[in-house]
């Protein structure tokens, strides 16, 4: 779905309507985002079998009792893999990759930002 979105916005010879709206464009985007990442979860939320869930039958075990105690009904569970950006496993991988190449190559000298006024 990423794909068919990004060729729908490829810069072409003739006119396209997507790119040249202006505001509306901005929109399209957003939602067209939002659209892949709906996708991508629900992907991920048909596949939780696939998963290796076995290896959180205790944290289920634990968020059901926790839902018994506060009366309230728990929803269901979704594992977001390491291959989701941003998910809690994905953000524990890139903190040590972070981690590693501060350990290779040493603190960092510098922390330079870059900063810009439009007008």
């Amino acid at each position: 779905m990423l794909q068919f979105k990004s060729a729908l916005t490829a810069v072409r010879d003739d006119f396209n309507p997507i790119i040249s709206a202006g505001k509306l464009t901005q929109q399209w985007t957003v939602d067209s985002y939002l659209q892949v990442e709906e996708n991508n979860l629900n992907f991920i939320r048909t596949r939780q079998q696939q998963l290796r869930t076995e290896l959180y039958q205790g944290l289920a075990a634990h968020l059901e009792k926790a839902a018994q105690n506060a009366v309230v009904k728990a929803g269901i569970p979704v594992i977001l893999p390491s291959s989701f950006e941003g998910s809690p496993p994905n953000m524990r991988e890139r903190c040590a990759d972070a981690m590693s190449i501060f350990g290779k190559y040493g603190a960092p000298d510098l922390f330079i930002t870059f900063t810009a006024n439009p007008k």
